[in-house]
């Protein structure tokens, strides 16, 4: 292993796993321990552990321990999901933020995806979410930014993935893809 010719001091770890799988139990502890608590980090800690965890257990690498740590972690943003969910339906960036659509859909996301692994998520959670991002559609037209029509893209995407597509918002969208970012597309793809 080279090293830099100016080091003076320093540690060096190597670590072997026996599988490349094994070494995503790595992330998980990385994100169960993230330090911040705003809504987008809390989903972000739970929804690729569901993810890995999935992969895992199709491999038969997953064991008791890793799906008790999930389990906990998993029950534990979805309690803080449902304590800051807005009455309108809606989530903010923090629990004293107002209701946004970036961030609502990133949660109901992540609340489709729970359900889907089979965690209990409240179907009036998901409703009042779908419910909200509902009211915040735009109307499309020459005047709006690109970022507007991006933004429109992910929350048709996550309605369709909570189970509530739009399809006629998506094929209207769908006319004007090339004023689209590339992952905006990719999520009208999706």
């Amino acid at each position: 292993i080279p090293l830099p010719q100016d080091a003076t001091q320093g540690d060096l770890t190597v670590k072997i796993d026996p599988s490349l799988a094994a070494t995503t139990i790595d992330g998980l502890t990385y994100l169960r321990n993230f330090p911040y608590q705003c809504l987008e980090q809390t989903v972000s800690r739970f929804l690729p552990n569901i993810m890995t965890y999935r992969a895992l257990d199709s491999l038969g690498v997953a064991n008791a321990t890793l799906k008790s740590d999930l389990e906990g972690g998993v029950n534990f943003a979805l309690q803080r999901l449902y304590a800051q969910q807005k009455p309108d339906g809606g989530w903010g960036w923090f629990v004293q933020d107002a209701s946004n659509p970036l961030t609502t859909a990133y949660a109901l996301i992540g609340l489709a995806e729970a359900k889907n692994a089979g965690f209990p998520v409240g179907d009036d959670v998901i409703a009042n979410a779908q419910n909200y991002l509902q009211t915040t559609f735009i109307t499309l037209d020459l005047s709006r930014e690109q970022w507007q029509l991006n933004r429109q893209a992910f929350t048709l995407y996550a309605l369709a993935r909570s189970g509530k597509p739009d399809i006629s918002r998506t094929a209207n969208l769908f006319e004007s893809r090339d004023r689209l970012a590339i992952y905006a597309k990719a999520f009208m793809a999706l």
